[in-house]
């Protein structure tokens, strides 16, 4: 049956309630005030068991996180769904419910799993605000003497005392993790300011999100020319990244929570996923998620994602503007890096341009340039050279010959050899073109080099400067192979074309002596590679 607590017959009842108030307010966690709590319960009614129960709103159901008695270590962690246990018919009445026998009520549920005759008595715990935060309850064998409204009252007393407490310590755990929240932000920012890539931001921002956060899995996903999804960075549990890879290589058109992300351009929230309209019924592991759009030059080009693949959790507002600061701040990468990027290939367009402009002085190398640096590079792809190497060759292969600006027409154009003195003017123009790029604050050392040196031979007889071996520096010896080997199975006035075979052989005997002998060799291979050449 159900009442409400009568006064206590005896006003010696409540005394241990107040004193079980004082040890409760006392506790210094909310773990140690829930088995204080439980274990004065006892004390107080005199009953065989006693639960604290907490309502858990992301999975409506109640859980027991304290008991004691006889049967209370079997109890811990039982979750109760909405309707199933005794202690949901304490939420529903929202007060102190009396069940005299628990054998003849369907609602209950027995820890042994045995229906044993027991009473049951329960209080609700509320917050100031009269929000349900779970439930104390309390029970023992039938045949013993009753719980009487005194000890009704005294539980109520200790439920009221347990959830002030309770209040109390999530608010300030609640501040405190406000206060780490804001630390580790401020930390964030600080580190933010110091990136310009938009992955090292992403992967940084991302890791500090599922820190705060407590969500498994973190991702940057970007759009690519087929409008279809890549995964550009990961953070979170292993096994939950594993799940988020698999997906998106299933399925990478946009859809779900990135789909609407990128259709909508607006933040999309899915605090309960697999009842959200727009979710992807092909992945029934997301429970909650959020997603954010990225933006390069007010384009949607990209989403930075939050997931909870174990349970429903909370999306409180503070989680969601977290999150679009985040990807604010990816999206400010972005615009610089399409700049930087836009600059890059306007430089080399640039660059480009005005080697090919310095080989039209010349008239019968047109294409020269272009078909060097083709060979350059592939060379140097075959070295396995690096990103940045393989730039700064491309920069000298578009400059090798900018110091022709300073040598006159005619001996640029002259059909015959040489004279000793044309020959040393014709020379001079590795140092002009050094002297040149020097003015150029852009202009890297290693392009440089390769303008410079790229005469030098590998038994030191070679311009300006003599060098031999090792001492020529690697990407001038590469582009000296390339350089020369075009220069070879190209028409001149003073020479028909060789062939690929013919120029080979020429590569193949100047091995050692003019060339570094290894970059011979890999230039071979390329050739062979390309189908230029058999053996």
């Amino acid at each position: 049956m159900t009442g409400d607590p009568l006064r206590p017959d005896l006003p010696e009842t409540l005394r241990p309630a107040l004193e079980a108030q004082a040890l409760v307010l006392l506790a210094q966690s909310s773990r140690d005030m829930f088995d204080r709590c439980a274990q004065q319960a006892l004390e107080i009614t005199g009953a065989s068991t006693a639960l604290v129960l907490l309502y858990r709103p992301d999975t409506d159901d109640l859980e027991v996180v304290a008991a004691a008695g006889s049967r209370g270590p079997q109890a811990v962690h039982i979750r109760l769904p909405r309707g199933r246990g005794l202690s949901w018919r304490v939420v529903q009445s929202g007060r102190a419910t009396l069940i005299t026998h628990t054998d003849q009520d369907a609602q209950a549920v027995y820890v042994t799993g045995t229906p044993v005759p027991h009473t049951y008595l329960g209080v609700p715990l509320l917050d100031p605000d009269g929000q349900l935060l779970g439930v104390l309850s309390v029970d023992r064998l039938a045949h013993d003497t009753q719980f009487g409204s005194g000890e009704a009252q005294a539980l109520t007393l200790l439920g009221q005392a347990a959830s002030v407490a309770y209040s109390r310590m999530r608010a300030l755990e609640d501040a405190q993790r406000a206060a780490r929240q804001f630390e580790q932000l401020a930390h964030l920012s600080a580190e933010l300011a110091d990136l310009s890539s938009p992955e090292e931001i992403g992967q940084r921002a991302l890791r500090t999100l599922v820190d705060l956060s407590g969500f498994t899995v973190g991702a940057v996903v970007m759009l690519d020319g087929a409008r279809e999804v890549q995964l550009s960075v990961l953070e979170g549990h292993p096994l939950g990244q594993a799940a988020i890879r698999a997906v998106l290589s299933a399925s990478p058109a946009p859809s779900g929570l990135i789909g609407e992300a990128l259709r909508t351009g607006r933040t999309q929230t899915a605090a309960d996923y697999q009842t959200w309209p727009q979710r992807r019924t092909d992945i029934p592991n997301v429970f909650t998620g959020l997603a954010a759009p990225l933006r390069v030059n007010g384009r949607v080009v990209g989403v930075v994602t939050l997931l909870h693949l174990v349970r429903r959790v909370p999306v409180p507002a503070s989680l969601v503007t977290l999150l679009d600061t985040v990807a604010l701040r990816i999206s400010q990468a972005l615009d610089r890096a399409d700049s930087v990027e836009h600059l890059h290939a306007t430089r080399e367009a640039a660059l480009r341009t005005l080697g090919r402009m310095l080989e039209s002085r010349d008239g019968d190398t047109f294409g020269h340039t272009d078909r060097v640096t083709t060979l350059a590079l592939r060379l140097a792809g075959q070295l396995g050279l690096s990103d940045t190497q393989r730039q700064h060759l491309r920069w000298g292969a578009y400059l090798h010959d900018i110091g022709k600006v300073a040598v006159d027409d005619r001996l640029l154009r002259k059909a015959g050899p040489l004279t000793p003195v044309e020959r040393e003017a014709m020379q001079w123009h590795v140092e002009v073109g050094d002297q040149l790029l020097r003015e150029e604050v852009f202009v890297p050392r290693e392009v440089r080099e390769v303008v410079r040196h790229h005469h030098e031979r590998w038994d030191g007889g070679g311009y300006p400067d003599r060098l031999a071996g090792p001492d020529i520096p690697l990407l001038a010896r590469i582009f000296s192979v390339a350089d020369v080997f075009d220069a070879l199975v190209s028409p001149r006035p003073y020479k028909l074309a060789w062939s690929v075979q013919a120029a080979a052989d020429a590569l193949r005997e100047q091995s050692g002596r003019q060339f570094d002998p290894a970059v011979v060799v890999a230039f071979l291979d390329v050739l062979r590679e390309d189908g230029l050449l058999d053996d």
